[in-house]
């Protein structure tokens, strides 16, 4: 009996189970249009069971049960949750377009707006869209990703500053950088900023939505947004990353066997009277010599950064901190750089009227860099450039003969080992800045804004040169130091009315005036002739007081005043119009010269809202921007209209020495802003329920009124005066395309592209400078670019090489009758046979025709692949290593291998390259041509990033962990045989572009883990 009971039971369980499983059957179809939606995904929440609609939009789920909640979701509509009861039926399911893409909020100047309202040119960049990488400076987290955006890392150094350049440079003696603005506070130094702690970042690139910032937008704005908290549980985010990094390319130089045979050609070919410098027994013993690269350069050099951040908040207040520790050692040896950051952002709204926002950051910088002279030459280069040229017949380390490293006496160049070991450069920065802001809504939409900021920067910057370098030995020890104090302050009044009139009309009105004012202040000692190198830096009064010991100091300040207003206007969420102006006055200019008016206006139609559009299903959005605005640029020196007076010779009065002055310039007070206008049209569109957006953006900015210094006669007493005059005009365009190829429960695929087309020309000069000539590195090369109407500025100047001289050549009867053959033959452009500097053309520019970046997401169940490319296109660069190749300071130089392996010699006579023997019968003024000018394109895979999203069901404790590795300039596509083709020796500040002993580029692998608690 009890078995059959049992059994009894068992049949009943089994019936039951049967009876509460269940079939669902149903179509989908878009609730707008009824067409039915194929591949939308239909799932029983918190379970693997699901499937899809088939062409009909119809599906069949099977082993639901009663109390199962059923998600439904596709590419472009909102997500369904729908509550099963075991009585449905057939379902009939009706989904939403999902307008979340034009909802996304942006922010823009003083304020934010729906990105469907946006009337200029703005790009946004927001968390999980950041370019990844070892990324110590926010300018690099957009790197590639906004089109009209430039951004190049000049130098791969711990801690280097990057370069950028929205939409080329319009200004030609003046700054040409964007104007950065966190939180509200504009001008904070980019590379302050953890990037963890970062919301995201928009680009205001056009004139009508930068205008809001006047005197300081003409290059661009740049606004950052950090996190913040929300309602509810405090979550914690731990984030660990260790990366080890290696060089990613060495630039080819000849080996110790390939230096004694090609020093030991160009002696017999020259027919030299010493004869060959090296024995053949000598030759075979070297072998290959030191690689003087491979002795300053370490692979394998750490990186590790550790993030912590808390966020939460209540009813009415919410906080964010964040901390972070970086730390960095340099693939050149000794270099490093360590930061330590601390960010609190909190708000509070005590009162319905009444709300508080807080912002603080604070930075700590501590590093070494390597000894960098781009103005040296010979013993004070620095250690890249030494290693590049350095005899590579010497052997690396001390000589126990003389203690001392090893040095070839004809070469005039310091052992590379010395000066990195020798030369000690040092810096500490604190950086804290923050804002404090007060909002008051007395009348319902109608808001008063006060915000308060403050930046305090204090660096300081020290370097010893001992004797273990040559230079050090020679002066007994040198060394300075420089303290620097930076201070800003910020106060703005602002109040916006926004108003609704039954969803018809729609206004905001803003208005406001700002003040701000900088100020610096500085002192500089340096001093010589130490009895030891002990001290280093730590005693410049222990220098011996005769040459060398100096000191300098400095103080300055300047400020700004602006009114700003504003009113968006939006007809029927279909025509949009924003109004603007910034009214700014300056220190810096004359009374009568000392503010200036930038207006904006632009206008935006949504034609995907008008009515004859909407039975178009597969047109999400489509809108139509035009806009116009003008932007000052206050670019110029402080007191540059004032007549101030600074110390010169002196002169003995009465028995005693006394300090003579004299008027530091001649001022002209009728000199005014650099303006630039601006028009933009573009169009942004969406199709498939916004599976594929994007945007088109056609420009045209032009840049007067530049700064120039008109020569003056020598009777005046001034070389010089400075004036508004010339144009310089930026034109191109601007496209962006974002495509979500597939978006499955196990399977996602997304692409994004931007490209961007750029034309920089000279419209107009003044009169007396029809043409300007400039350019200056290291202590031999100058004058190679230049600057004139037709052409880009600091377009590359110099001689066209048409090939080489050969045996038999007419050469008494050509445009170098000097020549010999082997030498460079220079295109004799005006015909007048000689070759002089009226030959001289235009070799590239320091522009891009084409930059572009392109990203692959993939997603595989719980792995997440990221691959990155960044392209830049139809850019030159003057290359000086080549150039010191090509005209080596003595013949003991060491030399790019490629260029002497395949030189002309009678046995090889190329047309190439130059035979390397008397390179001054072909140097000189002509060092600057078209074979030192260099392409500098290149398609680089600049990341790829491989993520694991840890499965974490029913873990009270870690609500979210991922664990990822990544690669980062895993390879660079390009003819350039430089460490970097990205890089400039010009610095982050300046237009033109030069490769020198740039600090390599790094090919870093990095792990890492992201919990959240």
């Amino acid at each position: 009996m009890k078995k059959i009971i049992i059994l009894f039971m068992l049949l009943l369980s089994v019936m039951v189970t049967h009876a509460q499983q269940f079939d669902v059957k149903g179509t989908i179809v878009d609730k707008k249009s009824n067409e039915p939606i194929i591949g939308a995904s239909v799932l029983i929440k918190g379970t693997a069971n699901g499937t899809i609609t088939d062409i009909d939009g119809k599906f069949i789920l099977k082993d639901a049960k009663k109390g199962n909640t059923l998600v439904v979701s596709y590419v472009g509509y909102l997500t369904l949750d729908i509550l099963l009861n075991g009585n449905q039926g057939t379902l009939s399911i009706e989904m939403e377009e999902n307008t979340e893409l034009l909802e996304e909020v942006v922010v823009i100047g003083y304020g934010t707006q729906k990105k469907q309202d946006i009337t200029g040119s703005v790009v946004s960049v927001g968390e999980g869209k950041f370019t990844e990488g070892i990324n110590t400076n926010a300018f690099q987290m957009i790197n590639g990703k906004a089109a009209g955006v430039t951004i190049s890392q000049t130098s791969s150094a711990p801690g280097a500053a990057s370069k950028i350049q929205i939409r080329g440079a319009g200004s030609i003696n003046s700054s040409n950088s964007a104007l950065v603005v966190v939180d509200g506070l504009p001008g904070v130094d980019p590379s302050s900023i953890n990037p963890a702690d970062i919301q995201s970042i928009e680009v205001l690139k056009d004139a009508s939505s930068a205008a809001i910032y006047g005197t300081r937008a003409a290059n661009g704005v740049v606004l950052i947004t950090t996190k913040s908290g929300k309602k509810g549980d405090i979550i914690v985010k731990f984030g660990a990353e260790v990366g080890f990094q290696s060089v990613a390319k060495q630039v080819d130089v000849l080996n110790g066997r390939e230096y004694m045979e090609t020093l030991n050609a160009l002696r017999l070919e020259s027919n030299n009277p010493d004869g060959v410098i090296y024995t053949a027994e000598q030759i075979a013993a070297v072998g290959e010599g030191t690689n003087w690269q491979d002795e300053i350069f370490r692979n394998g050099a750490p990186v590790q950064r550790y993030e912590l951040s808390l966020a939460g908040g209540g009813e009415k207040h919410d906080f964010y901190l964040g901390m972070s520790y970086f730390d960095q050692q340099g693939i050149v040896k000794l270099s490093n750089l360590k930061k330590y950051n601390v960010r609190v952002n909190m708000n509070a709204a005590p009162k319905e009227f009444l709300r508080f926002k807080f912002n603080l950051n604070y930075t700590r910088g501590d590093g070494r860099s390597m000894y960098e002279n781009m103005d040296g030459a010979n013993e004070g280069a620095g250690p890249i450039n030494s290693a590049l040229q350095f005899d590579p017949t010497l052997a690396p380390g001390i000589d126990p003969e003389t203690g001392r490293y090893r040095k070839n006496s004809f070469i005039a160049l310091d052992n590379p080992e010395a000066l990195l070991h020798g030369v000690s450069p040092e810096k500490q920065d604190n950086n804290v800045y923050g804002t404090f802001t007060t909002e008051i809504e007395p009348l319902k939409d109608l808001v008063a804004t006060v915000r308060l900021g403050a930046t305090i920067d204090t660096y300081t910057q020290s370097s010893y040169r001992s004797r273990e370098t040559l230079n050090g030995l020679a002066s007994k020890g040198e060394a300075s130091k420089k303290s620097e104090e930076k201070t800003q302050w910020l106060a703005e009044f602002l109040l916006s009315y926004k108003k609704n009139f039954n969803d018809v009309h729609k206004f905001t009105i803003l208005g406001g005036t700002t003040f701000e004012q900088f100020s610096s202040q500085y002192v500089e000692g340096k001093a010589k002739g130490f009895l030891s190198d002990v001290t280093g830096f730590n005693s410049l009064q222990s220098g011996d007081k005769l040459n060398g010991d100096d000191v300098f100091s400095g103080k300055e300040r300047n400020r700004l005043n602006g009114f700003l207003g504003r009113i968006n206007y939006d007809l029927l969420n279909r025509y949009l119009l924003t109004a603007s102006f910034r009214y700014d006055g300056t220190s810096r200019f004359s009374s009568d010269h000392k503010y200036a008016f930038f207006p904006s206006v632009a206008f935006a139609w949504r034609m995907s809202e008008e009515p004859f559009l909407k039975t178009f299903d597969n047109l999400s959005d489509l809108k139509l921007r035009i806009g116009y605005g003008q932007l000052g640029n206050q670019g110029i020196s402080n007191y540059q209209t004032l007549q101030t007076l600074k110390a010169a010779g002196s002169a003995v009065f009465g028995n005693s020495l006394m300090q003579g002055l004299v008027q530091a310039r001649l001022p002209n007070p009728n000199l005014r802003w650099e303006t630039t206008a601006e028009t933009n049209l573009g169009i942004d569109f969406g199709f498939f329920n916004n599976r594929l957006t994007g945007s088109v953006d056609f420009y045209i900015r032009d840049t007067k009124d530049q700064l120039f210094d008109k020569p003056l006669p020598s009777s005046i007493g001034f070389a010089n005066v400075k004036v508004n005059a010339g144009k310089v005009r930026n034109s191109g365009i601007d496209f962006m395309i974002n495509s979500i190829n597939f978006d499955k429960r196990d399977f996602g695929w997304e692409t994004s592209l931007n490209l961007s087309l750029l034309k920089n020309r000279v419209k107009e000069l003044p009169d007396f400078i029809p043409e300007l000539i400039t350019g200056s590195m290291a202590s031999f090369i100058s004058n190679y670019e230049i600057t004139r109407v037709g052409d880009p500025i600091y377009s590359y100047y110099g001689y066209e090489v048409e090939g080489i001289f050969q045996k038999g050549d007419d050469i008494a009867n050509s445009a170098q009758p000097n020549a010999k053959p082997g030498d460079l033959k220079f295109k004799n452009q005006n015909d007048d046979n000689a070759i002089t500097s009226d030959d001289r053309v235009v070799l590239g520019k320091p522009f891009p025709d084409v930059t572009l970046g392109f990203t692959n997401n993939i997603r595989y169940k719980n792995f997440n692949l990221s691959i990155f490319l960044q392209g830049v296109f139809g850019i030159q660069t003057l290359d000086a290593n080549v150039l010191e190749t090509f005209y080596p300071t003595n013949e003991y130089r060491n030399r790019i291998a490629k260029y002497y392996q395949n030189r002309w010699t009678e046995n090889n006579p190329t047309n190439k390259y130059p035979s390397g023997v008397n390179s001054s019968n072909y140097g000189g003024q002509y060092m600057t041509n078209s074979l030192t000018v260099k392409d500098a394109s290149f398609l680089r895979i600049k990341n790829i990033n491989l993520s694991y999203d840890v499965p974490l069901r029913g873990n009270k404790y870690i609500r979210a962990a991922s664990v990822y590795a990544a690669v980062d300039n895993l390879y660079t596509f390009t003819g350039y045989e430089g460490f970097d083709p990205d890089a400039s020796a010009s610095g982050a500040d300046k237009v033109s572009k030069v490769n020198y002993n740039s600090y390599p580029l790094a090919r870093t692998v990095r792990f890492g883990v992201n919990i959240t608690f």
